[in-house]
């Protein structure tokens, strides 16, 4: 057997893996695609759950301002 017949034969033995190690690799692109879009959404969920909260605020600090200036509620110091 010549070397050339030897390399193509270990070639041919080896192209399964290659194929395994490039699907595996295709697939961990893809998880990590999915953990970068997880995230982004919990990013944008954290973004929008402080805008309530700041808006939330604001609306309990009007309400007190007004229930205070009608004397319903305690002046707080």
């Amino acid at each position: 057997m010549t070397d050339n017949e030897m390399l193509d034969a270990m070639r041919d033995l080896l192209m399964p893996i290659n194929l395994k190690l490039e699907k595996m690799d295709n697939r961990i692109n893809i998880l990590e695609n999915r953990i970068a879009n997880i995230e982004l959404e919990m990013s944008s969920i954290k973004l929008e759950m402080n805008r309530g909260f700041r808006k939330n605020n604001d609306e309990i600090q009007t309400l007190v301002a007004v229930l205070e200036a009608k004397n319903i509620l305690p002046i707080a110091k």
